[in-house]
C-alpha cells in the first residue's frame, strides 16, 4: 500500500512540474494574440531544451517578421532542428542560405539595418512605387520595368533600391 502511495504521489508531483512547463501551443496562443515577445521567450525556451517544433518555429519568425528579421537567427534555429533530422527546417535552411548570401552582400554595401529593408522593399515592389531610379511600370518575378528620366528600362529586381537608399546610376 505504502508503495502504492510513493507511485501515485509522484506521478502527481511529475504532472504538476509539467504543467508549469510552457508548451509550444501556448507560444503560438500568446503569438496570435500580439504578445511577441512573450511568444518567443516561451518558444526559445523549449528550443534550447531541444524541441523542434520550436526550433522551426523561431527560424520562420526571424525569417519572415519584419520587425524581428535576423537571417542568422532564422539560419541558427534552422540547423538545430535540421540536424535533429526534420525535413522541413533543411528545406527551409536550403531556401534561406541563398537569401541570407544576398542580404550579406547587400550589407556589406550599404549597412545591415538599410539592407533588410531593401530586401523587404524588393520583395513587396508593385506598381506605382518609386525606386532609387523611377517609377515602377511593371514587375515581374526576377525584373522591374521603372520609367527613369530619360526612357523605361528593365532592371533586376536585385539591383533596385528605395528612392533614399542609393542614388540612380546604369
Amino acid at each position: 500500500m505504502l508503495r502504492l502511495i510513493v507511485i501515485i504521489m509522484s506521478i502527481l508531483i511529475s504532472s504538476a512540474a509539467f504543467s508549469d512547463t510552457p508548451l509550444f501551443k501556448d507560444g503560438l496562443k500568446l503569438y496570435l494574440k500580439g504578445e511577441i515577445e512573450n511568444a518567443v521567450q516561451i518558444w526559445k525556451q523549449l528550443a534550447d531544451e531541444g524541441d523542434i517544433q520550436s526550433q522551426k518555429q523561431l527560424g520562420q519568425f526571424y525569417l519572415t517578421d519584419e520587425k524581428n528579421r535576423d537571417y542568422e537567427q532564422a539560419i541558427n534555429w534552422y540547423r538545430k532542428a535540421a540536424t535533429q533530422g526534420d525535413k522541413e527546417s533543411i528545406n527551409h535552411l536550403k531556401n534561406v542560405l541563398p537569401i541570407y548570401d544576398a542580404w550579406q552582400k547587400l550589407a556589406r554595401e550599404i549597412g545591415s539595418d538599410p539592407a533588410y529593408s531593401t530586401m523587404i522593399f524588393r520583395e513587396h515592389l508593385h506598381e506605382g512605387d518609386n525606386t532609387h531610379c523611377g517609377f515602377v511600370i511593371e514587375v515581374r518575378s526576377k525584373v522591374v520595368l521603372i520609367q527613369t528620366d530619360s526612357k523605361a528600362r528593365w532592371f533586376k529586381k536585385d539591383d533596385v533600391f528605395m528612392p533614399d537608399v542609393k542614388g540612380c546610376t546604369f
